[in-house]
């Protein structure tokens, strides 16, 4: 075989070696979408319709009502040995009150189910659900109210028992919902009554 010849075969091979290549690449199976790509968010609603958000937990309590002019809070209380506001602290300007609450909502609203699955014959107790541990309730621009409660850590300690009422299906969220409800609480700390009540007396 002639050097010419070689180079021909040469350049044959490699350019099959490349359609094969290329074939291969357009017949391999996209990659798996990653898990969280599965997971929907525990309440199906824009923030933008959440009117009013009153929450309980052991980290303390809020209640907020939301108009066209912003947020207004009307109580916050911390939880027991919450780091309280001192009283040279000034109040949130009526912009941080805005921001803390509308990021809180955005992130209850957002809270993925991790996992769901019925509860039927198990009683709420052993979720951590009877009571529950932490109380978030949503009202929004219809009247409706949507509440979640949010029970024990689960046998794997990874996640959160919860139910959205009123559905009795338990499912799995996030810790990171307590994580949310600290910033707030502690954007709003001087505005904790029990606080302003001490500082009065």
């Amino acid at each position: 075989m002639s050097p010419r010849q070689r180079s021909l075969v040469s350049l044959v091979v490699i350019a099959l070696a490349i359609g094969a290549t290329a074939l291969a690449w357009r017949l391999e199976p996209p990659p798996a979408p990653p898990p969280s790509a599965d997971l929907r968010p525990v309440f199906d609603v824009p923030a933008s319709a959440v009117r009013a958000v009153e929450l309980d937990t052991w980290q303390g309590s809020l209640r907020a009502q939301r108009s066209s002019a912003g947020w207004q809070v009307e109580s916050v209380r911390l939880g027991k040995g919450a780091d309280r506001a001192d009283a040279g602290l000034q109040p949130p300007t009526a912009a941080e009150i805005d921001a803390a609450l509308n990021t809180l909502v955005a992130e209850v609203v957002a809270t993925p189910e991790i996992d769901r699955f019925s509860a039927e014959g198990t009683p709420l107790r052993d979720f951590g659900l009877d009571p529950p541990q932490a109380k978030i309730v949503l009202v929004l621009e219809s009247g409706e109210q949507r509440t979640l409660e949010i029970g024990e850590l689960t046998i794997t300690t990874s996640a959160l028992y919860a139910r959205a009422l009123p559905a009795q299906d338990v499912f799995e969220i996030g810790s990171l919902v307590f994580n949310n409800v600290a910033a707030a609480l502690y954007r709003l700390r001087a505005l904790d009554t029990a606080t302003a009540a001490e500082g009065n007396g």
